[in-house]
């Protein structure tokens, strides 16, 4: 019988205080940003779509360098980045690998050290996501504002939601990243059979490290944004957690966190994409045959793919946003306590942003709305 020895002891003790604290502080700031940055934007919005866009930007950018904060200097996390930067002056879509619930998590240091290029704390990420986390209090309802994607799975109406998104973004010469996670969903023993279910019906090979990505969201979004000439690069983004795979959420509230996250990042510049949805739909396929090699590789011999290594130097910045983002949750309770007008505020938003859920399915729903709604009425 394995008796747990005191070093082990007090080493799961402190990751558990450090997946608690991390959790809480995490959760906190999204909360106290929502209410005293995003909450006063409204009238912003009523008068500038692009102003909007800019400022909510900022506000979650600058807020992704928290996590980034936590994750390196609370949780201890090594984050190796190499390959080719992303550059603040186009829009990219970024094709990541879905090893577990937690990867969104684990990108937003990749994002920090990745980006060049002026604007960086303005050059926002959205992240392609299930509709049902729009849902969730505070999160669900800032990655809204922040104009994040939320599709059902029926693509009937995941390619009308596609489409008024890049119509939208069209409209406003929008830069910015999109990331998509073209397998769906993570990849679990579950998953893994399915892939494998799929690949033996349609003649492929079996992948051990990754599952068979489903090309049909991809396949629009490039292809319409790249007609609309809105579509600079493709990035292959590889994600591999050689020590720990922190396979859910209940591995972060616990503490159970990887010591090394590599993250290998490989552009495709518009000039080489293919035009045709079928060429795109190969593209795609491509690209998950070298990942599932690349990966294969490196638990073969521990050799990951070389490149530039992509690292952001000058650490006041991870400070400042660790002392701002851990004060600002006491400064939002203060006001929220003593200060009728702002309680009000907030109080007026969210019940607008809940109406929003129920009528339109959503803000970011509202936020194209209004602007359809000024170009006919404008022009």
């Amino acid at each position: 019988m394995y008796v747990l020895n005191s070093d082990d002891y007090y080493e799961k003790m402190r990751g558990l205080i450090a997946g608690l604290l991390y959790s809480y502080l995490w959760y906190a700031s999204i909360l106290a940003g929502y209410a005293v940055l995003f909450c006063p934007l409204l009238p912003v919005l009523l008068i500038s779509n692009r102003l909007y866009r800019y400022l909510t930007d900022l506000f979650f950018t600058c807020w992704q360098l928290y996590p980034t904060a936590l994750l390196q200097k609370l949780c201890h996390c090594n984050f190796e980045v190499t390959g080719d930067p992303i550059y603040t002056e186009e829009t990219s879509i970024l094709l990541v690998n879905h090893r577990t619930r937690t990867d969104w998590n684990f990108f937003w240091p990749a994002l920090y050290h990745s980006t060049i290029g002026r604007g960086k704390l303005s050059h926002s990420t959205k992240l392609v996501l299930k509709n049902g986390i729009r849902l969730i209090p505070g999160a669900g309802w800032v990655m809204q504002m922040s104009l994040f994607i939320y599709v059902k799975r029926k693509w009937q109406e995941d390619k009308d939601t596609l489409q008024k998104y890049i119509n939208y973004i069209t409209d406003i010469r929008y830069k910015h990243n999109i990331l998509l996670f073209p397998e769906g969903t993570d990849l679990t023993e579950k998953t893994k059979m399915e892939s494998d279910i799929y690949a033996i019906n349609h003649n492929k090979e079996k992948y051990k490290y990754v599952l068979h990505p489903k090309p049909t969201g991809f396949v629009h979004l490039s292809h319409q944004l790249l007609k609309n000439g809105n579509l600079d690069a493709v990035y292959d983004v590889t994600l591999i957690y050689p020590d720990r795979v922190p396979q859910n959420e209940l591995y972060l509230l616990t503490g159970r966190y990887p010591k090394q996250i590599k993250i290998h990042l490989a552009r495709y510049s518009k000039e080489i994409l293919p035009r045709t949805e079928e060429g795109l739909k190969i593209f795609l396929e491509q690209r998950w045959q070298e990942k599932e090699n690349t990966i294969r590789e490196f638990y073969d011999t521990g050799n990951f793919p070389p490149g530039n290594t992509l690292r952001c130097e000058g650490d006041w910045k991870i400070y400042a946003a660790l002392v701002f983002w851990t004060v600002l949750p006491y400064i939002t309770l203060y006001y929220l306590i003593f200060s009728t007008w702002f309680r009000n505020l907030v109080l007026a938003h969210t019940a607008l942003l809940l109406a929003t859920n129920i009528v339109l399915e959503g803000f970011h729903n509202f936020e194209m709305a209004l602007h359809r709604w000024k170009k006919k009425t404008i022009f």
